[in-house]
């Protein structure tokens, strides 16, 4: 039996979504230097727009990582369910071991 989860991730948590909003946080903070009598000349737009654009693109180079690492394991899983499921049994004895040494 196989299940599929398409809707793991909302829509509305989107990376352009977070780009606009970070878009809004640098207005906010230039309304703010402007209002607070700073020297608007040193908040340079270009410069935080080319950052949020490299922020973009490494966010969509995390995503596309994150997904191919995630079919990579699913596909491990199902050529392999009982080894993994020992490997993940084995993990977890590991890890109760070590946590409960730590907390004495």
């Amino acid at each position: 039996m196989e299940l599929y989860y398409k809707d793991l991730i909302s829509e509305e948590a989107s990376l352009e979504k977070l780009v606009d909003d970070l878009m809004r946080v640098v207005q906010g903070v230039e309304e703010l230097a402007q209002a607070a009598g700073a020297n608007p000349a040193e908040f340079r737009a270009e410069e935080l727009t080319g950052r949020l654009a490299r922020l973009k693109e490494n966010c969509s180079r995390l995503k596309d990582r994150t997904v191919a690492a995630a079919q990579s394991a699913d596909k491990m899983v199902r050529d392999h369910p009982y080894a993994a499921l020992g490997w993940s049994f084995a993990f977890g004895l590991l890890a109760g071991a070590v946590l409960s040494r730590r907390r004495d």
